[in-house]
């Protein structure tokens, strides 16, 4: 019997009938999810504080990865942080060495036992027409069924699972569906290896959710590449720390690990052309 705890957040965002605009700014609607054996948290938190007093960070604040690319066009442009800005501490941080940041964090991934990467993902520029409420809980499906079918194998085994609340409105949808899930069962007839509720955890407070954030940033990376040169640091990220620690059944990840929602022979054959393509 083990107990597991499960880091979930999300990237980007999905709307439906995303305009052109929208498009350039969420292209890609992510969630990742991070899965450890809680015996070996207390080992990840205490390497990621480290990490974060080395590097000077307050350990109460978040660098964020959507943090990072507007930290740099303020540095590139030589513009001041207006003070209302969220990320407006880290002005005085140079934005290379906040990228050794994020990658010396999920760079601890490696350091653990067990560990278990989910990465489902909606293209936006071919799927928008569904309803919001029906993609997110698309998305959390996927997550729980392959939870659910990892720990099968003993009847003992539980995940608790953690997500970052987004607004009133989500949350209180997030822990409808779930519970729904859970009651209800789909492909999975009945849910014994995952708690009944949801938590919700503030980003700040979670190094889970913080890496869980870089797992997501480092994915929509290889997604939005175009060609070797561009985000390149973030998909060299992804291959070093995520890439290696996705599910996977023998040595296949897409369907396992990685699931484009809703099901799409097309976009999922781009993507393991682009993988393979990325990794060489």
């Amino acid at each position: 019997m083990s107990t597991y705890f499960g880091f979930s957040d999300e990237c980007g965002d999905y709307l439906q009938g995303i305009n052109e605009k929208q498009l350039k700014t969420h292209p890609f609607y992510i969630r990742s999810t991070l899965l450890i054996n809680s015996s070996e948290w207390k080992k990840l938190n205490s390497l990621f504080q480290h990490l974060k007093t080395t590097y000077e960070l307050p350990k109460h604040k978040e660098v964020k990865w959507s943090y990072l690319w507007q930290l740099r066009k303020f540095q590139r442009d030589k513009i001041t942080i207006p003070d209302n800005e969220p990320f407006k501490y880290l002005e005085k941080y140079n934005y290379e060495k906040l990228l050794q940041y994020v990658d010396d964090s999920l760079n601890l991934i490696n350091q653990l036992d067990f560990k278990k990467i989910i990465l489902t993902y909606t293209n936006n520029n071919i799927t928008n027409r569904h309803d919001v409420k029906y993609i997110l809980k698309f998305h959390l499906q996927e997550m729980m069924q392959r939870i659910e079918m990892d720990l099968q194998h003993d009847f003992n085994n539980l995940a608790v699972i953690f997500i970052d609340p987004v607004n009133e409105e989500k949350n209180k949808y997030y822990r409808e569906i779930y519970f729904e899930i859970f009651a209800n069962g789909d492909i999975v007839n009945e849910y014994n290896h995952i708690k009944d509720s949801i938590n919700l955890e503030f980003s700040h407070h979670s190094v889970g959710i913080q890496i869980a954030d870089y797992i997501g940033g480092a994915f929509s990376s290889v997604l939005k590449c175009t060609n070797t040169a561009n985000y390149k640091k973030g998909t060299d990220m992804f291959f070093k720390s995520v890439y290696p620690n996705i599910r996977r059944f023998r040595d296949r990840i897409h369907g396992y690990g990685i699931r484009e929602v809703p099901q799409n022979a097309h976009i999922r054959a781009q993507l393991i052309e682009k993988i393979e393509r990325l990794s060489h």
